[in-house]
């Protein structure tokens, strides 16, 4: 098979795609269908179906997601409704210029159109679904009544030489507040910074303790005197962690005195976290506050919030976690974003999560959840991908797992219970952030991966 994913990863990556801006991708995986005489359907949700039948073999499911997380630096000018990702080719990787290069999930969308511009004989339902990294509405509503397959391959992971069987559920949590704002005379008004983190994505970085911006800054502000906060706004999304959070305060401190607390408190947390910094500027009288009484109940339930993992498995695999995601008190609202394999852990980290902002400024709402799935080790699918794997010279031993994120086959398993579900991939690094990368060489070898267990599938050898 003559392997061509990093060209189309590289036209992909031309199209505006960032979750709920899925029309011209929809279009364009359309217009490939056209140009090879494929047949294909779109749904309402730009949900896009493309098959080749030209094989009487077993059907196989090919999926992937066409959005992609849109973040950039803090200087980088970027318009991701319009503009093409930058991509830089450099040491053996590609990467993006100043923001995320979207290889999550578009190398899985690359790979499942390599196999569908090959001239082999094959029977592919591709399947590429929309919102991914938002509400998985495309996966959730996607008729698959059309599709024939018993098992379905699924390109969104990140870690090469790898097979995972078994994924988390999400919860989309969110928390609306209702703190009441006042006029209070300040003597002085401060803007104070907090950057540089890691951040990363809540569900594969989520125990590498990277910090959460939101949560250092809160701690931070409980340690200046007679505070009034005016704003506060941390993190993004509810899968990413926060790497940046920013408030503006007023307190009878000056300057000086404010920019020892921030040395002090930050010399402090550069031990743990190295790339931390802080900045304060001085700022206008502000028009209204909460009072002293509600900025302390406010930082203290955000600086004291279990972030991070909450259970982990006998092999130390994270079970259960949560992501403090979004703080924002001007929309006055926080996105808390819950992953668990566990219905039992579930439970329980949504009845603490349900007590603990439970009071007169806090209301607990699920917003949604998504499923996660699994696959036992025996499974044909699975037994496939290992006989394959060993036929193409792969230098490391294959690893199967469990994994701490939450893809859409979930999803697909509920809709047909009998479906085999793997996922594989090369090596991604850093998804969700703009330091994210792809390793061109495990791209090749997943390439070649893909191409030989499909061909054993549809011939029946793994069998």
């Amino acid at each position: 098979m003559r392997y061509r994913t990093i060209d189309f990863f590289k036209e992909i990556a031309q199209i505006p795609r960032e979750s709920g801006n899925e029309v011209q991708i929809a279009e364009y995986l359309c217009e490939f269908a056209r140009a090879r005489n494929l047949p294909y359907t779109k749904d309402q949700y730009n949900n896009v179906i493309i098959c080749k039948r030209t094989a009487d073999v077993p059907a196989v499911m090919l999926q992937a997601h066409m959005d992609m997380v849109c973040e950039k630096e803090p200087n980088r000018s970027m318009d991701f409704s319009k503009e093409p990702i930058e991509i830089i080719e450099e040491n053996g990787y590609l990467r993006a210029n100043g923001t995320t290069l979207g290889a999550d999930n578009g190398i899985g969308m690359a790979q499942i159109l390599n196999v569908l511009d090959t001239k082999e004989q094959c029977n592919i339902e591709a399947i590429f679904t929309v919102s991914e990294e938002t509400s998985m509405v495309g996966a959730e509503n996607i008729d698959v009544s059309s599709l024939q397959g018993t098992q379905m391959l699924n390109l969104d992971g990140f870690e090469e030489h790898t097979v995972l069987i078994e994924s988390a559920g999400f919860w989309d949590i969110v928390i609306p507040m209702q703190f009441a704002r006042k006029k209070i005379v300040q003597e002085n008004y401060y803007q104070i910074q907090l950057s540089g983190l890691l951040g990363g994505h809540s569900g594969t970085e989520i125990a590498k303790n990277r910090g959460n911006a939101s949560q250092l800054l809160a701690e931070l502000l409980l340690q200046i005197p007679e505070l009034h906060l005016s704003t506060f706004l941390g993190g993004t999304k509810f899968n990413v962690s926060p790497s940046q959070a920013v408030a503006i305060i007023g307190t009878s401190q000056d300057q000086q005195q404010i920019d020892r607390f921030v040395s002090t408190f930050g010399k402090e947390k550069q031990k743990l976290y190295p790339t931390l910094e802080f900045s304060v500027t001085k700022q206008e009288q502000v028009e209204a506050v909460l009072s002293k009484e509600d900025t302390q109940e406010f930082l203290q339930k955000i600086a004291e919030f279990r972030h991070g993992v909450f259970y982990q498995n006998a092999r130390e695999e994270v079970t259960s976690s949560i992501n403090l995601g979004v703080v924002d008190l001007q929309e006055q609202v926080l996105k808390i974003g819950m992953r668990s394999s566990q219905k039992e852990e579930a439970q329980e980290v949504l009845e603490y999560m349900r007590s603990y902002f439970t009071n007169d400024h806090f209301t607990f709402t699920i917003l949604s959840s998504q499923p996660g799935f699994a696959t036992t080790e025996n499974a044909k699918i699975v037994q496939a991908l290992k006989r394959a794997y060993s036929k193409i010279g792969a230098k490391e031993e294959l690893v199967i797992k469990s994994v701490h994120v939450t893809v859409e086959t979930g999803f697909f398993k509920e809709k047909i219970p009998n479906l085999e579900v793997a996922i594989l991939s090369p090596k991604i690094l850093g998804a969700h952030t703009p330091k994210e990368c792809v390793s061109i060489a495990s791209v090749e070898e997943c390439d070649r991966w893909l191409s030989q267990v499909l061909e054993d599938l549809q011939n029946q050898k793994a069998y």
